[in-house]
């Protein structure tokens, strides 16, 4: 009983681990593909700015009148893709046009990015051994690591865009009469939540690394210590 109580434990802990994985995998990757990075209300131009690491949507304004503010707020975003080329002439065009300061030309987007496709390759990756590590002590090592390796590049990646969108020159978008303050939107605080699941992940998955790599430990001496007894009879038998 006390074998199968242990065994029980460890399987649960292990499926917790995994568990938080898959969420915040899934947390990470909506606030990957979300355009809700950073949001501008740009009043004269009556537009809706979402800036996201890899699109720039817009929305039509509003607040223009009270019967046209609930049509507005049912219009789909109008998304431009940032690495298509075209595209990226068009926004280099504008940034000309406003003083060199739009949100839709910052190329720290591409770092951020980066560190977050990383972060979920390596969840990715963390639960093909995880689903591996109870038939394998050095499997439960990996699994670990790669959960550690998604944890740093998530805040690696949070911390960059953090850090990078309350510079006065990204915080702030000029136009062409006023300037306006952009803010977080729900896109970093959904990733955030990911990283924090992952924080979680890892802990519970050290536990159960440990408790994996015990287990085979004791397994791996057992027979060693059932065959002592039997190894020192035969002595006294040789001797006698």
């Amino acid at each position: 009983m006390p074998k199968d109580k242990s065994r029980f434990a460890q399987t649960c802990i292990l499926v917790l681990a995994l568990i938080l994985i898959v969420v915040a995998f899934a947390l990470s990757a909506a606030g990957l593909f979300s355009p809700s990075w950073q949001v501008v209300d740009i009043r004269e131009f009556r537009a809706e700015h979402h800036h996201g690491l890899w699109l720039d949507c817009t929305r039509a304004e509003r607040h223009l009148a009270a019967v046209s503010r609930q049509f507005s707020e049912g219009q789909p975003l109008h998304c431009t893709y940032k690495f298509d080329y075209s595209a990226s002439q068009v926004i280099d065009e504008n940034i000309e046009d406003i003083d060199q300061n739009s949100a839709a030309g910052e190329r720290w987007h591409k770092a951020v990015l980066g560190c977050m496709i990383i972060s979920l390759l390596f969840a990715s990756l963390a639960l093909c051994s995880g689903l591996c590590a109870p038939c394998n002590g050095a499997c439960a090592v990996i699994f670990s690591i790669f959960v550690f390796l998604a944890l740093f590049m998530a805040v690696i990646g949070d911390g960059i865009f953090f850090f990078a969108a309350h510079r006065v020159d990204n915080r702030f978008v000029q136009g062409l009469v006023g300037t306006y303050e952009q803010t977080i939107g729900v896109a970093f605080y959904l990733h955030g939540a990911g990283t924090i699941l992952f924080i979680f992940a890892f802990i519970i998955s050290v536990v159960a690394s440990y408790q994996i790599l015990r287990k085979a430990e004791l397994s791996n001496s057992l027979p060693l210590r059932e065959l002592a007894p039997l190894y020192g009879s035969r002595v006294r038998e040789t001797f006698s």
